[in-house]
Protein backbone atom coordinates (compact mmCIF):
# COMPACT_ATOMS: atom_id res chain seq x y z
CA UNK A 1 0.00 0.00 0.00
CA UNK A 2 1.48 3.48 -1.30
CA UNK A 3 1.65 6.21 1.63
CA UNK A 4 -0.86 8.11 0.16
CA UNK A 5 -3.56 5.13 0.99
CA UNK A 6 -1.77 4.98 4.23
CA UNK A 7 -2.54 8.57 4.95
CA UNK A 8 -6.23 8.89 3.93
CA UNK A 9 -7.11 5.93 5.93
CA UNK A 10 -5.56 6.81 8.51
CA UNK A 11 -7.39 10.58 7.97
CA UNK A 12 -10.70 8.29 7.77
CA UNK A 13 -10.07 6.28 10.95
CA UNK A 14 -9.30 9.69 12.92
CA UNK A 15 -12.24 11.42 11.36
CA UNK A 16 -14.91 8.21 12.68
CA UNK A 17 -13.22 8.06 16.01
CA UNK A 18 -12.97 11.46 16.64
CA UNK A 19 -16.85 12.59 15.54
CA UNK A 20 -18.24 10.75 18.70
CA UNK A 21 -20.55 8.65 16.11
CA UNK A 22 -21.42 11.87 14.48
CA UNK A 23 -19.96 10.91 10.76
CA UNK A 24 -21.33 7.84 9.59
CA UNK A 25 -19.24 7.25 6.29
CA UNK A 26 -16.02 9.14 4.76
CA UNK A 27 -15.05 9.29 1.41
CA UNK A 28 -11.34 10.54 -0.34
CA UNK A 29 -12.64 11.53 -4.07
CA UNK A 30 -10.57 11.97 -6.46
CA UNK A 31 -10.67 14.93 -8.82
CA UNK A 32 -12.06 12.94 -11.46
CA UNK A 33 -14.59 11.60 -9.86
CA UNK A 34 -13.62 7.98 -8.22
CA UNK A 35 -13.63 6.87 -5.06
CA UNK A 36 -9.79 6.45 -3.33
CA UNK A 37 -10.43 5.41 -0.04
CA UNK A 38 -13.57 5.06 2.90
CA UNK A 39 -14.87 3.93 5.77
CA UNK A 40 -15.81 -0.21 4.77
CA UNK A 41 -18.45 -0.04 7.17
CA UNK A 42 -20.36 2.44 5.99
CA UNK A 43 -24.15 2.26 4.26
CA UNK A 44 -23.33 4.96 1.42
CA UNK A 45 -22.35 3.79 -2.65
CA UNK A 46 -18.97 5.26 -2.25
CA UNK A 47 -19.21 4.77 -6.11
CA UNK A 48 -22.22 7.13 -6.47
CA UNK A 49 -20.88 9.33 -4.10
CA UNK A 50 -17.91 10.19 -5.50
CA UNK A 51 -19.62 11.04 -8.81
CA UNK A 52 -21.84 13.30 -7.53
CA UNK A 53 -18.98 15.18 -5.51
CA UNK A 54 -17.06 15.73 -8.78
CA UNK A 55 -20.71 16.80 -10.30
CA UNK A 56 -20.69 19.21 -7.25
CA UNK A 57 -18.06 20.31 -6.88
CA UNK A 58 -17.57 21.46 -10.52
CA UNK A 59 -20.65 22.89 -10.25
CA UNK A 60 -19.49 25.12 -7.34
CA UNK A 61 -16.28 25.76 -8.91
CA UNK A 62 -17.79 27.27 -11.90
CA UNK A 63 -19.73 29.78 -9.59
CA UNK A 64 -17.12 30.88 -7.50
CA UNK A 65 -15.33 31.70 -11.42
CA UNK A 66 -18.40 33.45 -12.20
CA UNK A 67 -17.75 35.66 -9.03
CA UNK A 68 -14.02 36.37 -9.37
CA UNK A 69 -13.46 34.18 -6.07
CA UNK A 70 -9.91 32.45 -5.54
CA UNK A 71 -11.89 28.54 -5.47
CA UNK A 72 -13.91 27.28 -2.72
CA UNK A 73 -12.87 24.89 0.46
CA UNK A 74 -15.99 23.51 1.92
CA UNK A 75 -19.61 22.23 0.81
CA UNK A 76 -22.09 21.85 3.52
CA UNK A 77 -25.76 20.56 2.19
CA UNK A 78 -28.61 19.91 5.00
CA UNK A 79 -30.53 16.58 3.52
CA UNK A 80 -34.19 16.26 3.97
CA UNK A 81 -33.91 14.07 6.65
CA UNK A 82 -31.88 16.09 9.21
CA UNK A 83 -28.31 14.36 7.71
CA UNK A 84 -25.45 16.54 6.10
CA UNK A 85 -22.95 15.64 3.53
CA UNK A 86 -20.24 17.35 4.16
CA UNK A 87 -17.33 17.85 1.43
CA UNK A 88 -13.73 19.72 1.90
CA UNK A 89 -10.87 20.26 0.14
CA UNK A 90 -7.87 18.44 0.55
CA UNK A 91 -5.35 19.18 -2.06
CA UNK A 92 -6.31 17.66 -5.44
CA UNK A 93 -8.93 15.28 -3.52
CA UNK A 94 -12.43 15.95 -1.57
CA UNK A 95 -12.97 14.22 1.48
CA UNK A 96 -16.73 13.88 1.99
CA UNK A 97 -18.41 12.81 4.94
CA UNK A 98 -22.13 12.20 5.41
CA UNK A 99 -23.63 12.53 9.44
CA UNK A 100 -26.44 11.03 11.35
CA UNK A 101 -29.59 13.40 11.75
CA UNK A 102 -29.14 16.70 14.20
CA UNK A 103 -25.67 16.55 14.59
CA UNK A 104 -22.92 19.11 16.07
CA UNK A 105 -22.09 20.87 13.65
CA UNK A 106 -19.69 22.99 15.19
CA UNK A 107 -17.95 19.61 16.72
CA UNK A 108 -17.87 17.82 13.49
CA UNK A 109 -16.36 21.09 11.81
CA UNK A 110 -13.38 21.24 14.45
CA UNK A 111 -12.88 17.21 13.84
CA UNK A 112 -12.39 18.02 10.11
CA UNK A 113 -10.55 21.20 9.64
CA UNK A 114 -8.33 20.00 12.67
CA UNK A 115 -7.48 16.09 10.97
CA UNK A 116 -7.64 18.10 7.57
CA UNK A 117 -4.67 20.30 8.16
CA UNK A 118 -2.77 17.60 9.60
CA UNK A 119 -2.92 15.30 7.04
CA UNK A 120 -0.14 15.42 4.24
CA UNK A 121 0.06 13.08 1.35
Amino acid sequence: MNSVYKTFNKLIENILVSSRGWIESVTVVSPDGMPVAYNESSPVNHDFVAAATAAIGGAVSSVVELLNANGFNKIDVQLNDKRYLLIRKFQNYYIVCTTKPNPNLGFISLVLETYISQAKT
